[in-house]
């Protein structure tokens, strides 16, 4: 299923508009006639448009949700010198799309992903544990947990918003892991390993076949359970694998948010259990506002304001 028209090539002369976006916000509201009406938010690859739904509102806002990849039919229109599309007709897209399609869809991150697996690579052989090297051997083995692992996003709307990004995100922790107990101390090999597995469960939680999305199983469970649980798995295909490097990495996969607010059921314990908890709260936050800032700048300086973050963030030259 091939994607034809871009965002960033739509203009307010432009007159049908039939092709697949992704939907970022949906509204309805009562005008001063007393007519109901849709805002809709969309995106792709290239950037976002809003556009409006003036008739059948009521037939088409149940037909998809905030998240979807949706079929729009509509014409552009100019709307106070930014192109909107003024929209007939809505429908939430009902197949599978390829990886390679999903990616016209959401943009792509700093790095290329042939580099990030590249990087991976290395850094998974300067892991000198002999368990470790093991159990991160069985879990590049598993080619369907490998893939999800370096295709899926980190989250749907926070960080890493991209294909590639929880790759991304982990490999950034496990060098800044490798730097920091270079300058403070700990177990080198549980930093890496422990940064490039904390947040497998996310392979389980996310779907991205139709849009970046959780899954019914990552909604019911959460990613760190999932997590938990495909580390017990991986760990029982390794004979012999030690009961306190088990219990180790398992603590470190159901500590990395820090606090039970932010969903952790355990404290950090140890000192790498801590290391990997700040750099995942770092990376997530730094990348979070850098992708807000990216396209909610309110002027040339500041960006809009950030619900999640509560504060507006400041661009420097």
């Amino acid at each position: 299923m091939s994607k034809k028209t871009f965002v960033q090539d739509i203009t307010g002369n432009q007159n049908e508009v039939n092709d697949l976006f992704v939907v970022t916000k949906k509204g309805t509201y009562t005008a001063k006639n007393n007519t109901r009406y849709m805002m809709i938010g969309l995106k792709d690859a290239t950037g976002s448009i809003e556009g409006r739904i003036w008739e059948r509102v009521d037939e088409l806002e149940g037909l998809f949700e905030k998240g979807d990849i949706v079929s729009v039919r509509s014409k552009a229109r100019d709307y106070q010198g930014k192109p909107q599309l003024h929209i007939t007709d809505i429908r939430k897209l009902d197949a599978d799309l390829a990886v390679g399609d999903i990616a016209h869809f959401y943009p792509s991150g700093d790095r290329d992903r042939d580099f990030l697996q590249k990087e991976y690579g290395e850094i998974v052989k300067e892991v000198g544990n002999p368990w470790l090297t093991r159990l991160l051997a069985v879990f590049h083995d598993d080619v369907q947990l490998r893939e999800r692992f370096f295709s899926y996003p980190a989250s749907t709307t926070v960080h890493h918003v991209y294909i590639g990004g929880l790759l991304d995100h982990s490999l950034c922790m496990a060098r800044m892991g490798v730097a920091a107990v270079s300058l403070i101390g700990g177990d080198r090999d549980i930093v890496i390993a422990g940064s490039i597995l904390h947040d497998i469960g996310k392979t389980q939680e996310l779907d991205i076949t139709r849009g970046f999305r959780f899954t019914d199983r990552g909604r019911l469970l959460g990613h760190i359970t999932l997590g938990v649980m495909i580390l017990e798995d991986l760990i029982r295909r390794v004979d012999g694998f030690p009961k306190e490097l088990t219990d180790i990495l398992t603590h470190i996969v159901v500590s990395h948010h820090g606090l039970e607010e932010w969903g952790s059921p355990k404290k950090p314990m140890f000192p790498e259990a801590i290391i990997i908890h700040h750099l995942d709260n770092l990376d997530a936050k730094v990348k979070g506002v850098r992708e807000h800032m990216k396209d909610k700048m309110a002027d040339e300086r500041w960006s809009e304001y950030h619900r999640l973050y509560e504060a507006k963030y400041y661009k420097i030259d």
